[in-house]
């Protein structure tokens, strides 16, 4: 396919117009004849032997230089050339009096030396022009115009003929070491601005049309055409039942879906070899990775571990006939290690298995192809007769998928990429981070943690720290404002001390991992204590008093009259403490092992990684995960202010 890379925004809906702005030449499959002088003049650079056709040779000729002319590669390596030749002249500079005896031609070759140090040393002044650019690859203009440069530097620099011996051997090391590495510079640029000619000169058909215009298609229309490709596939008949099963429970994540399925299956077979079923899963995750493994580079090699998993018969014969064709690589005998090894963890022989990991390698493989391509894959309404498809990638690659056509031949044109956008996609488009950052995760099952936790935390917290208030503010006991000061000077201690033994006071009740650990250990404040206190302390003792004459327990005392006096300050206990549950991070990431049990601000961290933090997406789901904070203090600010503004005043 032809890929054109979008340096724009990503887009994932809308009409999509792509204009060939170029002459639109290209070439159905061109005999290797073609080219074969060319590669003949070349040998060092690209064999003949590498490739069956032209079509093979240009497009990895195409991929080679654009490692060859990499900007700062080939600039970097030219500068290193031309310092090189500078030293080796004034080396040769040096040996002139000692070596050439004739006094002319010592004079004469003193001259071209200095003359040609003068050309180096301005030659690489020119180069800092080639050193920036727009492009990291260089461009044909700039390709031709350095090649005119090192053209007439060559030239320049090419040695006279002279006759005195001691000449000759300083002007053999000048030849050697100076001219020649610059004249095979020389050569790679020349036989780049070659086969650039010999391409453009195949290319004798033209585009019947240069516009492509496709839409993106809806869902439904995508999961339709999925369902279908994937029901009449043929390397996928056998799988039928699985994919029918994970189809009818939706398309999301079909791939890994369809791994874990085959997954379970695999383990069944195990465990009936008698590997222990919590080992299982494992041994299978093994044995795939020795699957990829032994697939890479026996498709170096030219061997088909395919053909040879269906022919044999037992795991020796299967290791036998790999082993006459990988046998020297060092990788086939780390996977063959790992084969014995799993073998000798069950009774009987793992090679049934190890076959149907090979046979899945290849469904898999044709499942996630399909995937992919189909719900990637653009409605086209007008388009060339040689464009089978167009495909969208991660809304920034454009695939043009050709018919008969080898895409190299289209990689030369210029392009205009337009997109269209509706009303209401203009506004999709507005909120498509979100989308993303939502279904990034399992955002649904961080709500429904974080609101569980946060809520029954709050709530527990209340009941406990208004029973604790009114023990320390109405009620009389011995001790009772010491044992207050007590509670008060734990305020005192830094929370990220008390995590070692919160931890292991976790983990000897077995609450790793559940919702016991992100709740009991917080359903007692000091400061929600001391806040309410402080207020049921402003209420006159005459109401708790005439309560008791009217034979009013304490209880009913504390539920009926404390509390809904105290509503103000309750409340904004209850919003401090709902908001630290709902941002809490560290202690929920420590005693939760799966996603199962995670909250929200556990849940942004999927946006950072190794390698980098995708910003958007992060800033998307941090707003959607603070929204309800926002909405809950703008209905209860008004309580949270008075509670704060008259908590303690008399």
């Amino acid at each position: 396919a032809t890929r054109i890379l979008v340096n724009d925004d990503p887009f994932y809906r809308g009409e999509l117009h792509i204009l060939v702005e170029s002459e639109g030449d290209y070439a159905r499959r061109v005999p290797m004849k073609a080219v074969e002088d060319l590669i003949e003049s070349h040998p060092k650079i690209l064999k003949k032997s590498d490739f069956e056709s032209a079509d093979e040779f240009f497009r990895d000729f195409f991929l080679e230089y654009a490692e060859l002319l990499n900007r700062v590669k080939f600039t970097g390596d030219l500068e290193g050339v031309i310092s090189s030749s500078e030293r080796v002249g004034k080396t040769v500079l040096r040996f002139l009096k000692r070596r050439v005896k004739d006094e002319e031609e010592r004079k004469s070759l003193e001259e071209f030396i200095l003359k040609s140090l003068e050309r180096l040393d301005r030659a690489r002044s020119d180069l800092t022009v080639y050193k920036r650019g727009e492009s990291k690859i260089l461009t044909l203009d700039e390709v031709r115009s350095l090649h005119g440069v090192l053209k007439s530097l060559v030239s320049e620099i090419t040695p006279p003929a002279l006759n005195d011996p001691g000449a000759k051997a300083l002007l053999k090391l000048f030849n050697l070491k100076v001219v020649m590495p610059l004249r095979e510079e020389l050569e790679v640029l020349e036989f780049y601005l070659e086969t650039l000619k010999r391409f453009e000169e195949v290319q004798k058909e033209r585009l019947d049309g240069k516009e492509i215009v496709a839409r993106f298609r809806k869902k439904s229309e995508r999961v339709s055409l999925l369902i279908e490709r994937l029901r009449s596939d043929e390397r996928l008949k056998g799988y039928s039942k699985v994919i029918d099963s994970l189809i009818e429970e939706g398309i999301e994540n079909l791939p890994e879906r369809f791994i874990s399925a085959l997954d379970r299956d695999l383990s069944e077979d195990l465990e009936r070899l008698g590997l222990e079923k919590s080992r299982t899963l494992t041994v299978v995750s093994e044995l795939r990775q020795v699957v990829s493994s032994l697939i890479a580079i026996s498709t170096e090699k030219g061997v088909n571990v395919f053909e040879i998993s269906k022919r044999s018969k037992s795991m020796e014969e299967f290791l036998r006939d790999l082993e006459s064709g990988l046998g020297d690589l060092a990788s086939f005998k780390v996977a063959r290690g790992k084969l014995r090894k799993i073998e000798g963890m069950v009774e009987g022989s793992v090679f049934g298995v190890l076959r149907k990991v090979v046979d899945e390698a290849l469904a898999i493989s044709r499942l996630r192809k399909l995937y992919n391509d189909t719900l990637s894959e653009l409605e086209i309404d007008k388009a060339p007769s040689i464009v089978e498809s167009v495909r969208v990638r991660d809304g920034k690659m454009i695939e043009i998928v050709l018919k008969g056509v080898s895409p190299v031949y289209l990689e030369d044109e210029r392009y205009r990429v337009a997109v269209f956008f509706s009303p209401l996609e203009v506004l999709a488009n507005v909120f498509q981070n979100y989308v993303d950052a939502w279904h990034s995760a399992p955002f649904g099952r961080y709500y429904l943690n974080t609101v569980l936790v946060a809520t029954t935390t709050t709530l527990l917290e209340v009941v406990v720290a208004s029973m604790a208030a009114f023990a320390f503010s109405v009620l009389r006991f011995p001790g009772r404002d010491f044992l207050f000061g007590l509670f008060l000077m734990t305020m005192m201690v830094p929370g990220e001390v008390l995590l070692v033994p919160n931890f292991i006071t976790v983990s000897k009740f077995g609450w790793i991992d559940t919702y016991y650990a992100l709740i009991v250990p917080w359903i007692v404040s000091v400061f929600a204590i001391f806040l309410i206190r402080q207020h049921f302390l402003t209420l006159p003792s005459e109401l708790y008093d005439a309560a008791k004459i009217d034979g009013c327990s304490s209880w009913r005392y504390l539920w009926t009259i404390a509390v809904p006096l105290s509503k103000p300050v309750i409340i904004t206990g209850a919003l401090l403490k709902f908001v630290g549950s709902w941002n809490a991070f560290l202690w929920v990431l420590i005693v939760t092992n799966s996603e199962k049990y995670r909250t929200l601000p556990v849940g942004l961290h999927t946006f950072s990684s190794e390698a980098g933090t995708i910003y958007n997406q992060l800033m998307a789901a941090a707003t959607f995960s603070i929204l309800p904070v926002i909405v809950l203090f703008l209905f209860m600010q008004k309580y949270f202010i008075r509670g704060i503004a008259r908590t303690g005043l008399k």
